[in-house]
């Protein structure tokens, strides 16, 4: 599959995109909006950014708007152009295209999650089905739990749904040569890595059952249609025995914006792939490879909607590019 370079937004100096490939999001106009810290006067600041053709704006965010260091947001699709960013468990912001506030929003139900200790992870929220959005949660170290967030920005009210996570009897666990789990027999749901809310249900890639990927590896990779209890409906894709075969092994998976595919990013560069990433077709599940345009070789393939995609270079730049067959 070709990239064919339209245009490229630059970023500002002093930048880390560390949590852009979990943020991103390209809203119906074509735009990309996700999370990004940017260093000034010896500080740093958090900007929620959105890119299109004709350049970067950004809305930057209050330390009161942060909850701490290790805090993370998530972007919500909305429609029209704008987004929800929850920038807590308690408040969530409705920004429009021009990167203005709409509104803070108070969300219902707040305490539920703290009490669970559930906190907001750097993520996106696409689709919705009856005003409910699909969110993860967790820790910076990985999420295992879903929860749905009915949000109805013309009247003013958010609320959270009850807190659930996946089936873990669903999922190929293996603890094979890792001694940690010895005497740990309660199974645990697995890490999902993207999330999204669509019309014939919720869509799932999950990342294995092990949070410390890059020392041990990962067991399995899964992409699944689940019912709202966490029952898995269909598998789509499945991956695993990782654990048995020489080496390690993981793979990152983002849903699309537009929902027909799952950007599979290997977390190592041994393997078949070379540790480039590959785009699974959910229609005919079948992996495409990706050839970047002219001088993007190393860049990283963030979202793609309606043959439109945006890549970031790993340094300044976000390349907005259509999406071509070979």
């Amino acid at each position: 599959m070709k990239l064919s370079l339209v245009a490229e937004v630059s970023l500002p100096e002093g930048v880390d995109a560390f949590h852009l490939s979990k943020t991103s999001l390209t809203a119906g106009d074509g735009a990309l909006w996700g999370v990004v810290n940017v260093e000034d006067k010896d500080e740093w600041e958090t900007w929620i950014v959105r890119a299109d053709g004709e350049g970067l704006a950004h809305h930057a965010l209050s330390a009161a708007d942060v909850e701490d260091v290790f805090s993370g947001q998530a972007i919500v699709d909305v429609g029209g152009g704008s987004v929800a960013v929850v920038l807590s468990a308690d408040v969530v912001r409705v920004l429009d295209p021009a990167c203005s506030v709409v509104a803070d929003l108070v969300i219902e139900r707040a305490h539920e999650l703290r009490q669970a200790e559930l906190q907001i992870t750097p993520s996106t929220a696409r689709g919705e089905r009856g005003g409910a959005h699909i969110l993860r949660l967790g820790s910076r170290f990985g999420a295992r739990t879903l929860v749905s967030l009915q949000l109805d920005v013309a009247s003013g009210s958010a609320s959270w749904g009850t807190p659930f996570s996946l089936d873990p009897s669903a999922y190929p666990v293996d603890r094979y040569g890792s001694d940690d789990f010895e005497g740990n027999d309660d199974p645990t749901p697995p890490i999902v890595g993207d999330v999204a809310n669509l019309d014939d249900g919720i869509l799932v890639s999950t990342e294995g059952s092990n949070e410390f990927v890059l020392r041990y590896g990962a067991d399995f990779f899964t992409v699944d249609r689940v019912n709202d209890d966490g029952s898995v409906a269909a598998r789509i894709h499945e991956q695993s025995g990782w654990k048995r075969m020489p080496g390690k092994h993981g793979w990152q998976g983002r849903i699309t914006s537009d929902g027909d595919a799952v950007i599979v990013t290997p977390v190592f560069s041994s393997g078949e792939w070379k540790g480039k990433q590959r785009i699974l077709c959910l229609a005919d599940g079948s992996f495409e490879a990706l050839s970047m345009p002219r001088g993007a070789s190393k860049s990283t393939l963030l979202d793609v909607r309606d043959g439109r995609a945006w890549l970031f270079d790993g340094s300044a730049r976000l390349l907005y590019c259509d999406l071509l067959g070979e």
